[in-house]
């Protein structure tokens, strides 16, 4: 009897490289597998016409989604869900899937990217992050050529891993994206607070891009205002060898030191502007203020509005000048995002 699997990707706007494994592990043993992007309650319910499925899988990856997965075992109470926002040590091994298996990109159509990591884990243990308890130290899992999806797809890699210039052979990794004519997001960030010339100069040295192979971009953060020598030591590499500050994005981690205060968050945000680069605040607590600052600075009204000015409209553009053009607030507001995985 055929088997019926669904999965449901629960956030993130990328392809979900779990389910992705899934989707092949099961179609390549005559499953029939649907995908959906199942971003509220209502996406997660049993849709008109359904079959009874055999086995739901579902994966979140911010924990700010759990009243979603939750919503799945209410409808699906045998249901195996996964990802940093539910349990940050269960692994596909965990269910008889290989983690670094083959993947299936057929429910994504209009994704042309090539997406998966060189490498897992991280160097550094830093107190607010959960990659070194998921995915522990610095190991090596696939090279470019690998990622590849191949021809007919575009010479275009989006990158997942947390620490790149971590692993042995990060080299080679640099080697094979030149000389393969690859454009390359390093979406999960590089940091900056180890940068040096050599590493500046091989990022500036490839053809990096934005999630969407836009614009360029390289993706990294201060988190932590003790880090400010280090941090500018290597953003200044990165100009030095030919990266323009503006394709430079920081996330700032705001919410989770103790005692910070708005005088601190706004002390990096001045530091990053002056620099030129693009400051993006990652709220850590969601609360009214932190929000607000984050959507002062990705929406550049802080170019324009003093933060006083922006509290005094309840942190929205609408509220800054009843005079001022709504369509030229929102051209103005216009930004790279980053995607986080």
């Amino acid at each position: 009897m055929l088997t019926t699997v669904l999965l449901l990707q629960l956030d993130g706007k990328i392809p979900n490289l779990a389910l992705m494994r899934l989707a092949y592990h099961w179609r390549e043993r005559g499953a029939e597998v649907v995908l959906r992007k199942a971003g509220n309650v209502r996406t997660i319910q049993p849709q008109l016409g359904d079959r009874e499925f055999d086995r739901v899988y579902a994966s979140l990856i911010f924990e700010q989604t759990k009243p979603n997965a939750e919503a799945v075992l209410q409808a699906y109470p045998a249901a195996i869900i996964g990802g940093t926002g539910w349990n940050k040590t269960a692994t596909l091994a965990s269910v008889g899937i290989n983690p670094n298996g083959p993947v299936d990109y057929s429910d994504y159509p209009r994704w042309m990217s090539s997406v998966g990591f060189t490498q897992r884990g991280c160097r550094l243990r830093c107190s607010f992050c959960v990659v070194p308890q998921k995915e522990g130290a610095v190991s090596e899992v696939n090279t470019v050529s690998t990622l590849w999806r191949g021809d007919p797809w575009p010479k275009d890699l989006l990158l997942l891993d947390n620490d790149f210039f971590g692993q042995p052979h990060w080299r080679e990794r640099i080697d094979e994206i030149k000389r393969g004519g690859f454009r390359v997001s390093f979406n999960q960030g590089i940091n900056a607070r180890m940068i040096n010339d050599e590493t500046a100069e091989a990022i500036a040295s490839v053809n990096y891009r934005d999630d969407s192979m836009k614009v360029k971009r390289i993706y990294t953060a201060w988190d932590n205002k003790k880090d400010e020598s280090r941090l500018f030591q290597g953003l200044e590499a990165l100009v030095r060898h030919g990266v323009k500050p503006d394709h430079i994005m920081v996330y700032m981690l705001c919410g989770y030191w103790k005692g910070e205060t708005q005088e601190d968050r706004e002390y990096r945000r001045l530091k990053l502007r002056d620099f030129g680069c693009r400051p993006y605040p990652m709220p850590y607590v969601r609360t009214k203020e932190i929000v607000g600052f984050q959507r002062w600075i990705i929406g550049a009204y802080d170019k324009s509005f003093s933060w006083e000015e922006w509290v005094q409209a309840k942190y929205r553009p609408e509220n800054l000048n009843p005079h001022l053009n709504q369509k030229q607030l929102l051209s103005d507001a216009k930004t790279s995002r980053p995607v986080l995985n």
